[in-house]
């Protein structure tokens, strides 16, 4: 593998963390303010704390899925290998299931005090959705180049 496409990787890997914290850290700080006693009612009200929320959200956040992509990402790449026609969604599922054990190991052995674990369905949905988009991103980016031309003999 050669330095242009090793640099290629690590800047798409950058670009899909960065695109999997933002969507994240959004849906993040909405179970935050959900998880409140008496949560803004308002929409405006909602949005302004929740974006008085993310420089707070982001470091730890950010951290969580760059470790899940780390992992995960190699994993989904093995095995859409061998699944060439499902590799979108296995990037995606790699995404959404990095994150759900991350919050698992978070939830058990880390102390975020930031960071509230889903509880609902729709915080689940919602947080898993975001990073399946930048894992998916990620999958879209370095999927091998189609062989054009005619095939003869294999």
């Amino acid at each position: 593998m050669s330095l242009t496409a090793i640099l290629r990787i690590i800047a798409f890997y950058i670009l899909a963390v960065l695109v999997a914290t933002i969507l994240g850290a959004l849906a993040q700080a909405q179970i935050n303010l959900a998880a409140l006693a008496e949560p803004p009612t308002l929409l405006a009200e909602r949005l302004s704390a929740g974006m008085t929320a993310l420089p707070g959200l982001l470091p730890s956040f950010a951290a969580m899925v760059a470790a899940t992509l780390l992992i995960f990402l190699p994993i989904a790449e093995l095995l859409a290998r061998i699944f060439r026609p499902w590799r979108w969604l296995l990037f995606a599922l790699a995404g959404a299931g990095g994150i759900w054990v991350a919050y698992k190991v978070v939830d058990t052995t880390l102390v975020l005090p930031e960071i509230t674990a889903p509880s609902a369905g729709w915080q689940w949905a919602a947080v898993c959705v975001s990073v399946a988009i930048g894992s998916w991103l990620f999958g879209h980016l370095t999927r091998p180049r189609a062989k054009r031309g005619l095939r003869v003999l294999g």
